[in-house]
């Protein structure tokens, strides 16, 4: 009886306290990557929000236009790559106060993960445009690029926009 009260009293021994430690490290070499992946997930949706938003304002600015001019010389708004540089690894401020963004209403009140552009093509019912997020993420030099493309339908004469197509998602 006193033997198994000394014990009690003398602690953990270092088998148990190495235990503890494996198992720890277990979780962490599991949760670790799971994180940083889910983090990352999360700053892409900056992208898909973003696009869409430029998405909208193109629709919007297109629409005005052909009730205007009467579809004759619409077309959709080109606006330069902002911020100047793709960022990596962080936020960077873009300079959305220049003409053809505030043509189609987009800015944004914060820094960045993306640089995003709009580039257009024809005019009328033939006019396109494809807008381009590209960004990277974990700042190993490959780029992430989230794409989104307009067309206007033949026969509605509607503005038409594809999928976000993605490539390189998470770096």
């Amino acid at each position: 009886m006193k033997l198994a009260i000394n014990r009690l009293k003398a602690g953990f021994t270092l088998v148990e306290l190495m235990i503890v430690v494996v198992i720890l490290g277990i979780l962490a070499a599991v949760a670790i990557p799971a994180f940083t992946r889910y983090v990352k997930r999360s700053k892409t949706s900056e992208a898909n929000q973003n696009l869409a938003a430029i998405f909208a304002g193109e629709t919007a600015y297109y629409n005005r236009s052909s009730e205007i001019s009467g579809a004759t010389a619409t077309s959709f708004v080109q606006c330069n790559a902002q911020p100047g540089a793709v960022p990596v690894g962080a936020r960077v401020l873009g300079d959305w106060a220049q003409s053809s963004w505030s043509t189609i209403g987009f800015a944004s009140d914060k820094a960045v993960y993306y640089r995003y552009s709009a580039t257009t093509g024809g005019s009328g019912g033939t006019s396109a445009a494809t807008l381009d997020a590209q960004g990277d993420l974990d700042g190993d030099m490959t780029a992430s690029t989230f794409r989104r493309l307009m067309t206007i339908s033949s026969t509605s004469s509607e503005v038409e926009g594809g999928a976000v197509s993605v490539s390189a998602e998470l770096e």
